[in-house]
């Protein structure tokens, strides 16, 4: 009974790809991938002191838009999170740029505090 069903099975995949092959030859079709490219849109930062270096040094991983989707933190969340970009995931940050960029983050994207 397994055979039978395996035959079966195979029988049936190789009728319908025949089938389908002679569909696409019937209308002059031939197999062609399509693709579209979509536009990059990196959401502009803040304007404020620090912003070049959060457009130079976070843009390096990853977009702006990690930044500008997070919900207001405050100062001591946004050194956490600057710190494990630089601990954990190996930003090339020295410890004033660090601090700059926490800075902004806290002004510009930040609860204040």
């Amino acid at each position: 009974m397994k055979k039978l069903l395996i035959l079966t099975t195979l029988f049936l995949t190789a009728v319908l790809a025949y089938a389908q092959d002679r569909e696409l030859k019937n209308h002059g079709s031939t197999s062609t991938t399509r693709s579209i490219t979509l536009p990059v849109i990196y959401p502009e930062l803040k304007p404020g002191e620090g912003k070049e270096k959060v457009d130079t040094l976070c843009n390096i991983c990853h977009s702006t838009d990690y930044i500008t989707m997070q919900p207001k933190f405050s100062k001591a969340v946004w050194t956490t999170e600057v710190d494990k970009m630089i601990k954990v995931m190996g930003a090339p940050i020295n410890g004033e740029d660090a601090r700059v960029i926490i800075n902004y983050l806290a002004a510009n994207y930040g609860t204040g505090n």
